[in-house]
């Protein structure tokens, strides 16, 4: 079953309800740049990927801004009719927003690289941590390897018909990670020599470093689901250990945004918040996304 959603992503632009797209059992990424240093508008959803990081510099981390859901198709690939199938082959895309132009290397339109902009292919440890992170969330999650072309080329020779493309019998076939200069029936050079090699370490660190109640990939032995103690013991005026384990558990999980100190045995609205998306984030779920867990929720979110 498809993860939906990234923990913490905003859903501020999501389109899906402009375009439903076709829906996609995902077995490889697809990442691009989007050649601009703010959050592209993408024609109202029109051309736009399942999600967009966008760095915050004062903060040092990247924020993600959610379009489509994981298990439908984004729109940020060229698909020509009678040829091979892009947008819809079961990738997810994610947009950086940077540039992987070397003409932009150290300056841009009066911006300096590494404190307005990116230049991805000599980004900040902090930005290339956190992108980690998300292939590192999507192999967990959505079991997308850690994998990927050996060959990134420098844009601009990454653009065009180059050796690096994929032939429509390797893209078929492709699982992993890929640029948009990887891609058959497409043209862009995107994103350039990003350091690659360097993502899938950090990413299969995190993946090595995390408990196998978050991946399940570990060998670890799985730790058993807590008994649900009953829907009576959370939502307002509860105050018990099992909010407290909740609260821990979704944090765990990378659903801990709206705490500001951390979870407590007091029942709060961050808690309701924190389990909505968590239940947001699942497609079993969608349909009452309350905020309140019952045994189905607790189930999921323990396992």
């Amino acid at each position: 079953m498809t993860v939906l959603y990234y923990p913490g992503a905003s859903r501020a632009y999501d389109y899906s309800s402009r375009y439903e797209g076709s829906e996609i059992k995902p077995n490889c990424g697809v990442i691009h740049t989007t050649e601009g240093t703010s959050l592209p508008s993408y024609d109202q959803g029109a051309e736009a990927p399942n999600i967009t990081a966008v760095p915050n510099f004062a903060k040092k981390r990247l924020e993600f801004y959610q379009h489509y859901a994981f298990d439908r198709s984004a729109r940020a690939l060229v698909n020509r009719a009678g040829g091979v199938e892009t947008n819809t082959l079961n990738c997810i895309q994610i947009e950086l927003v940077g540039t992987c132009d070397p003409e932009n290397e150290t300056s841009w339109d009066g911006e300096t690289a590494g404190e307005d902009y990116i230049y991805w292919p000599d980004a900040p440890d902090w930005a290339l941590q956190d992108l980690a992170a998300f292939m590192a969330w999507q192999y967990k999650n959505n079991n997308i390897p850690l994998t990927g072309p050996a060959t990134w080329l420098p844009y601009p020779s990454s653009y065009g018909d180059t050796d690096a493309r994929l032939s429509f019998a390797e893209w078929n076939n492709f699982q992993g990670w890929c640029g948009h200069a990887h891609v058959p029936e497409n043209d862009h050079g995107d994103p350039g020599n990003i350091n690659f090699a360097k993502l899938v370490t950090l990413a299969k660190a995190k993946v090595n470093g995390s408990s196998s109640s978050d991946s399940g990939t570990t060998g670890a032995t799985p730790q058993p689901v807590p008994p649900f103690p009953g829907t009576s013991y959370f939502g307002p005026g509860k105050n018990n250990s099992y909010i407290t384990l909740l609260g821990k558990q979704l944090v765990k999980k990378g659903y801990g945004k709206h705490y500001a100190s951390g979870p407590g045995p007091k029942w709060s609205e961050a808690d309701r918040l924190n389990v909505r998306d968590f239940q947001r984030s699942r497609a079993e779920l969608r349909g009452d996304a309350d905020g309140l867990p019952g045994p189905l929720t607790w189930r999921l979110l323990f396992s």
